[in-house]
């Protein structure tokens, strides 16, 4: 028997905003740490290490940003395909699924390893990088690669608890591993006096851990010790993973690919505005993390409750999960309007480029509640289990569409409000492409009710 643990919010029971919030909050600590990781990788080879390292491990930022969200996509085949089962009370399909995720966990992880190995040479050597950068880029990039072994067992774990209803336990498990993160970082650099190879060693060591402790609460819940996993693994769930997981993870993949035509034309326009665009998107953290967080939650909310057969729940926790992230955005987009000189500011005091970025959030600032409608509906849809449509939607507006449309804003007269422009625009496609699969798919469904209802 899957035995009750503490820290799970049953979603399928209690009032839906109490359930929505205790399951929102942790998330969003969860994305604050998860920066916190690179910030402070930042700041040790910034200080240490000096300017030829940082550009050898900006090489690899592109790379690893991509494959780390293939792997957060991967997670929500966990999360959606045991949520469903622990809604249903299927106890069996709740254990077999623990299991198999672990399982999936360490092969892809082994996966991404071994072809990032071996392909590390080639993509730095796409990538141009300056000679005097290549070597130690290459050091890094391979140390990294086996750490996505640790990366992945962390991110479809995590994606397991969550399905349990338990956001606590990733949480916790990474602020572990962020401890762990600065004192590797400094045993390695400060003490042994490695290079950026020891900044990876501390991704590695920092994420095993943290992987470890997740895990190993995935062990209790289960009520099956590290040696009886085996025998639980089922690979029709697993397939059943990929399949919701791998649409999703490819569409992580693409928006990634995707930044880099805009990060080229940004380049473009000269290092104040390449400063202020990096800036912005730090300053825009804020909103983008209540909207992840409420859109994660709609997805085990909607998942746990579908496989509990309660419909007009999934529906109203949808609707509380868009009223939530509205409210919160629009309250800090205003803020962050008003002071937005003061946040500029925090992180680079130069006035060109605080008066560029005061220029980027007037464009955007003001419309980024749209993107609330792409992200939690897409969200719901995902927990529902469907995520080709979303997927599509995403790839063609938000890579497709963006890319034409930058080339279109900056054709004849580029300027800085040219680029951001390409953001809302965007956001207000996706959004409305997102509401249509949605009506759709409450329509589809509510006829599949209905016919069942009427065979009854």
């Amino acid at each position: 028997m899957v035995r009750a643990g503490s820290k799970r919010i049953d979603l399928t029971q209690g009032p839906p905003v109490k359930g929505i919030a205790s399951f929102a909050l942790p998330l969003l600590a969860s994305s604050v740490i998860q920066q916190l990781y690179s910030t402070v990788d930042l700041l040790f080879v910034g200080n240490i290490l000096g300017t030829s390292s940082i550009a050898a491990v900006g090489i690899g930022v592109l790379l690893i940003a991509c494959l780390v969200g293939f792997l957060t996509g991967a997670s929500t085949g966990s999360n959606v395909v045991i949520a469903r089962a622990f809604g249903a009370g299927d106890e069996r399909r709740v254990r077999s699924g623990l299991a198999s995720s672990v399982a999936l966990g360490l092969m892809l992880g082994a996966a991404l390893a071994l072809i990032g190995w071996f392909a590390a040479p080639s993509f730095i050597a796409w990538m141009r990088t300056p000679a005097e950068a290549a070597v130690d880029a290459l050091a890094y990039l391979r140390v990294y690669f086996i750490a996505m072994v640790a990366v992945s067992l962390y991110n479809l774990c995590a994606g397991a608890s969550r399905a349990l209803g338990d956001s606590s336990t990733p949480m916790v498990a990474q602020a572990v591993g962020g401890v762990m993160n600065i004192a590797a970082n400094w045993l390695f650099l400060c003490v042994l006096g490695a290079g950026v190879e020891g900044v990876a060693l501390a991704t590695l060591l920092s994420n095993l851990v943290a992987a470890g402790l997740v895990a190993r609460r995935l062990f209790r819940e289960g009520g099956f010790d590290a040696g009886g996993v085996g025998a639980y693994i089922d690979f029709r769930q697993i397939r059943a993973m990929l399949a919701v997981g791998l649409p999703i993870g490819i569409q992580a993949f693409a928006i990634s690919l995707s930044n880099v035509f805009v990060q080229h034309q940004i380049n473009l326009m000269g290092v104040d505005t390449v400063a202020a665009f990096a800036t912005y998107f730090k300053v825009e953290l804020p909103m983008f993390y209540v909207i992840l967080a409420l859109g994660q939650t709609t997805t085990t909310f909607v998942a746990q409750n579908h496989g509990a057969g309660r419909e007009d729940r999934c529906r109203k926790g949808v609707r509380i999960s868009l009223v939530a992230a509205l409210a919160a955005t629009l309250g800090l987009s205003a803020l962050m309007l008003s002071v937005g000189y003061w946040a500029f500011w925090a992180f680079d005091e130069d006035p060109v480029v605080i008066e560029t970025g005061l220029r980027i959030i007037a464009v955007t600032f003001p419309f980024y509640f749209l993107y609330v409608f792409h992200q939690v509906l897409g969200d719901a849809l995902r927990g529902y289990g469907a995520t080709l449509g979303p997927m599509a939607v995403v790839v063609a507006n938000i890579c497709v569409v963006r890319t034409v449309l930058l080339a279109l804003f900056t054709g004849q007269a580029p300027s800085v409000e040219a680029v951001a422009a390409v953001y809302p625009v965007t956001w207000a496609a996706t959004s409305a492409c997102m509401a249509v699969l949605y009506v759709r798919h409450r329509r589809r469904s509510a006829a599949r009710e209905a016919g069942r209802r009427t065979g009854a």
